[in-house]
């Protein structure tokens, strides 16, 4: 630090003096990351503003600003230099983040858990190892969920710690990296499990932790939203996928891990799956492709019913309407039902514009059937070792010049309707991203979020399958999912 103030000093103060303003110079380690920021004053006399340190890198120390003290100057520096040189004084870096509390540890106890490899697993293993539980086993995957999640979210801290300087001081993004931050410390403090009352103690804490995070998809897509002009696109969308996906991950280890203990101590509960509905822990494995679709169109139709007074089109299903196959319906149904919600809102918008673009509704009459539309078709057809579900629609289709944007969390487009598509996050404080809270209006339905697709796409792909969309501009738009049957897929991290 004496080195950088005898450099600033002698080669840039004359400069300091012409440019008659404050401006912040940004300082970076011997390895080219950012740690902080010094905002100097323009001018040399004694009333001058003093120069501002705020320190970015959690294993930089700060000092109150009530005991600062300038710094010795340099042996090199004659006395009549140093009487003109700027004062320097420390601002708290909880200044210009305003969630960030001091992170005073040492970055080598993240190194030891970043460095280490994440260990995915499949949906077959959870489902196999919970069907004949017992104490023993509880504890075991207990201890595997100890270890495991402060390893997967080391890495996620090591990723907010590479982000540039000037987006890790938004101060959305700043809330999620100091939750982290705290999960970690408790998650890794965690001593191991060894009976089934410690167990019990695990679950709660991780149980707070579910509860605590539900503020990060909201804050991670507004955070991303106004860093947008600072980062490319494509490194935003790289952020948030695997964000969203390494979430998915750690939420489905904590949730079986509780769902697994309430199990066992619920006596009404059977591990015999004909008894029990096929439920293992948070997975179902009699997940029926009918009954989904259904439900999802059930709640997107009366959505609809009773925000714009209208009967929407009908909702068909055809193919292998029968099939059954093990899956975490929170999943599959968080998809199906962004599908059919953007695509009776099409086919409305395109038969009927007027009940969605305006205040005033068409005569009553009109509203009256909904053969006034052409129906939603849902295709589901189970193959060897995929299950595949094909939304159709007559909804004219999506605009060419909104279609290369539809699985991005930011674009550089000059479309309002896209540069702002988060925009609507600030009246959603908590998210999950799932059905229910569109149900019970969690999240109220009505707003567009502009999160649907790109989640469900990070939804289809975590257990390797797959969501594509195909538009015909003026016509419709179909919509492929494509899920695995066999369970037998790692989980999708990157």
């Amino acid at each position: 630090m004496l080195f950088l103030t005898h450099h600033l000093n002698s080669r840039a103060q004359t400069n300091f003096s012409k440019i008659g303003r404050s401006f912040p110079i940004f300082l970076r380690n011997s390895r080219g990351g950012l740690i902080g920021e010094l905002s100097f004053s323009s001018t040399t006399s004694s009333k001058a503003e003093p120069i501002q340190y705020t320190s970015l890198h959690p294993n930089f120390r700060t000092v109150s600003p009530n005991h600062v003290t300038p710094p010795p100057p340099p042996t090199s520096i004659t006395s009549s230099t140093t009487q003109s040189l700027p004062q320097v004084s420390v601002k708290p870096i909880i200044q210009s983040r305003a969630y960030s509390p001091q992170h005073f540890y040492q970055n080598r106890i993240l190194d030891q858990y970043a460095s280490q490899p994440i260990t995915p697993i499949t949906l077959r293993q959870l489902i196999v190892f919970g069907r004949n539980l017992t104490e023993e086993r509880i504890v075991k995957s207990g201890n595997y969920v100890r270890s495991e999640l402060p390893i997967r979210i080391a890495h996620r801290i090591r990723d907010f710690q590479n982000l540039p300087f000037i987006v890790g001081t938004n101060p959305h993004l700043s809330m999620v990296y100091d939750l982290y931050w705290s999960a970690f410390e408790k998650l890794r403090k965690f001593p191991p499990v060894r009976t089934m009352e410690e167990n019990n103690e695990w679950c709660e804490t991780i149980k707070g932790l579910l509860k605590n995070h539900l503020v990060v998809i909201p804050k991670l897509a507004m955070g991303m939203m106004e860093c947008s002009e600072h980062l490319p696109g494509e490194q935003i969308d790289r952020f948030m996928n695997t964000m969203l996906r390494t979430r998915i991950s750690r939420r489905v280890l904590a949730e079986q891990q509780v769902a697994l203990t309430e199990n066992w101590h619920d006596p009404g509960y059977t591990y015999n799956q004909s008894e029990n509905d096929g439920w293992i822990g948070v997975i179902s494995t009699q997940c029926n492709a009918k009954e989904i679709v259904e439900k999802c169109a059930k709640m997107t139709i009366n959505f609809f019913k009773e925000y714009y007074d209208v009967e929407p089109p009908q909702v068909l299903t055809d193919g292998q309407v029968d099939t059954t196959f093990a899956y975490i319906p929170d999943h599959i149904e968080y998809i199906i039902y962004e599908l059919l919600k953007n695509s009776i809102k099409g086919v409305i918008e395109k038969h009927a514009p007027s009940i969605i673009s305006t205040s005033q509704s068409p005569s009553k009459q009109m509203l009256k059937s909904s053969q006034l539309f052409p129906p939603i078709t849902v295709t589901i057809c189970s193959g060897p070792t995929d299950i595949y579900f094909r939304v159709s629609d007559q909804g004219g289709g999506i605009p060419d010049k909104l279609y290369p944007y539809i699985w991005s969390f930011a674009s550089k487009s000059n479309d309002k309707k896209i540069l702002h598509k988060f925009t609507n996050f600030s009246k959603v404080p908590h998210m999950a991203a799932r059905v229910e809270e569109y149900e019970q209006q969690i999240v109220p339905p009505e707003l567009s979020l502009g999160i649907g697709l790109p989640m469900s796409k990070v939804y289809a792909e975590y257990w390797g399958g797959s969501l594509n969309i195909f538009s015909l501009d003026g016509y419709g738009v179909d919509a492929y999912v494509r899920i695995t049957k066999l369970g037998n897929q790692i989980e999708n991290l990157v």
